[in-house]
């Protein structure tokens, strides 16, 4: 039975309440979000609740996360909107076989990162950069169900095209629809405020009042069904339509006609957002408990996940922050709440998708709205602003980016610039010159500390790795530094920040070294970690420096000025 995850095999009797209680609360968010995403996907709304099965039963038996709910997520459905909508018109045969090879494409890529175990990739996106992402992605989807919302269809990836699109079709707009989309959407917000409060005050625990706050989407949509039927408005606005009832059958899907290489990218893009969220989410849900999360059994998880979603006629799927803080809020304990969710779901599909038929878009796209709009967050912009402005230009940078030229061209822009942040600031390191602090063994920048200087020394610490990226820039702010002071006949450099050294920096340091040694001043380094000095040995430099390798910064000072006052 070691096939079995823990938790199953562990399962105790005590978890089961919570369990139940979350796999139903989540069912019941999880229908409308399932169908809405579809919606911003461009897809049939089958498509968004057979997403949201088998992606549920293949993370509890492979991730690690006691609450993660998988499945549909806004963002990635308007990255499955912005990269079809150039390859194939919406509603043919070959978007929803686009979008089911975006799933199979990014889980197989996952499954394979997971296989070679490289879960660092979560760190191409800098957090600045992923939280400008996300407001930027919000903003658009909420503008892009604008038109929905109103009771006409427009389309667009990017503000301009949204825009363009809106105002081409605004005079399509349908009143009836108008209504019940701000009605819906109206309901909504005053629920996100007061409902929680309302159910506390006539009894209900704080806890079980936020966590059935949670489910008004569904208490919407069932009002916004009920209203349509009854008033047999079905004709006059737009609705979801016949819904196939059963199950999705598993097959792979026949290739789209456009092939699967403009699809590699994208679904790489897709997969490393995905992963991104997926894992953020998991290490919130687990830091209460003081639990770890694998990165790379995440991907590993979030790879068959996206596999199972594209087997079943789905689309990419992820870890969605509402659901499981809904989850884990309802009392889910272990992931039997999302077998129990799973199970809901087929009984859904089995036995009654027909009642979907009259539920109108436009309460659907008052959902999108509602749950997307809190995204919209400038808060890291604000926290970045006051500590690192580099930081805040590259939220910016990338929210306008992502406005500009879709979520697509976004993630490319993403990317690029947590990469040239990372690069600029490496590049051009922080070099200290340090001094004594009277009476210890302690030495610091003398721009920040008193210190005492060192006759005949110029002494300077390297506040990071030397690589490409900066070594030709050390090794001339060095020897300026070294021209500067006339005095100087021993060089010592600090090494106690550098971690890593590759062929440039060693080559860089033998330049410095010949140089230097022109001038009559002698290089010394001071502690060389481990790691370091083991490349170097390699390398050759270590015998090179032989005699000039220091223990310490104290110990290189007691050597290099043994007739000073230094002496303690």
């Amino acid at each position: 039975m070691n096939w079995l995850p823990y938790w199953l095999r562990h399962y105790r009797r005590a978890d089961l309440p919570g369990d139940v209680s979350a796999g139903v609360i989540v069912t019941l968010l999880l229908v409308p979000q399932g169908l809405a995403y579809a919606l911003v996907a461009g897809l049939p709304p089958e498509a968004g609740l057979y997403a949201s099965l088998l992606p549920l039963l293949l993370y509890a038996f492979s991730g690690r996360s006691h609450a993660q709910s998988v499945g549909p997520m806004a963002v990635t459905s308007l990255l499955v909107a912005a990269t079809l909508s150039r390859l194939a018109a919406a509603g043919s045969d070959d978007y929803l076989l686009a979008a089911i090879w975006l799933a199979l494409l990014s889980g197989a890529m996952l499954f394979l990162f997971g296989l070679l175990r490289l879960g660092f990739l979560a760190d191409a996106l800098s957090q600045p950069v992923l939280a400008g992402f996300t407001a930027a992605s919000a903003l658009l989807i909420v503008l892009s169900q604008l038109a929905p919302l109103a009771g006409f269809r427009a389309g667009g990836a990017s503000l301009p095209d949204i825009a363009q699109a809106f105002f081409a079709h605004v005079a399509a707009f349908n009143p009836l629809a108008l209504l019940l989309g701000l009605t819906a959407l109206l309901g909504l917000v005053l629920a996100r405020r007061y409902l929680a409060g309302l159910l506390h005050a006539i009894g209900l625990a704080s806890g079980a009042a936020r966590t059935l706050s949670r489910t008004a989407p569904m208490l919407v949509v069932l009002g916004g069904l009920l209203a349509v039927t009854l008033a047999g408005w079905q004709s006059q606005l737009p609705v979801v339509g016949v819904v196939p009832g059963g199950l999705p059958s598993l097959r792979l899907a026949a290739l789209p006609s456009l092939g699967l290489a403009p699809l590699v990218m994208p679904a790489f893009f897709i997969a490393l957002i995905n992963y991104v969220q997926s894992l953020s989410v998991a290490q919130m849900l687990a830091a209460p408990r003081r639990e770890t999360i694998d990165p790379d059994r995440e991907l590993l998880a979030l790879g068959l996940c996206n596999l199972g979603a594209g087997l079943s006629g789905g689309f990419p799927v992820t870890g969605g922050l509402t659901r499981s803080v809904v989850n884990a809020d309802a009392g889910a304990n272990t992931q039997l709440a999302s077998l129990i969710t799973a199970v809901l779901m087929v009984l859904l599909l089995s036995t009654a998708t027909g009642l979907l038929a009259n539920l109108p878009l436009a309460v659907l796209a008052a959902t999108i709205i509602a749950s997307v709009a809190v995204m919209i967050d400038f808060s890291a912009l604000r926290a970045a602003w006051r500590t690192e402005r580099a930081d805040a230009v590259a939220f910016a940078v990338t929210f306008l980016l992502v406005l500009a030229l879709g979520v697509d061209a976004g993630i490319v822009a993403g990317v690029v610039i947590s990469l040239s942040v990372w690069l600029m600031r490496s590049s051009r390191p922080h070099i200290a010159v340090l001094g004594r602090v009277p009476g210890t063994e302690h030495f610091r920048n003398v721009l920040r500390y008193h210190t005492e200087p060192l006759p005949g020394v110029l002494l300077l610490r390297v506040d990071e790795s030397l690589f490409f990226g900066n070594a030709r820039h050390v090794g001339n702010a060095i020897e300026q530094l070294a021209a500067a002071s006339p005095d100087c006949h021993s060089l010592l450099l600090v090494m106690s920040a550098v971690n890593r050294l590759d062929m440039t920096a060693l080559s860089m340091l033998e330049r410095l070294d010949d140089g230097l040694a022109e001038r009559g001043i002698r290089l010394h380094l001071a502690e060389v970690k481990g790691p370091v000095l083991d490349v170097c040995k390699r390398a050759g430099l270590a015998a090179r420096f032989d005699g000039r390798l220091h223990l310490s910064t104290h110990i290189a000072i007691q050597q290099l000025c043994p007739g000073s006052d230094y002496q303690i």
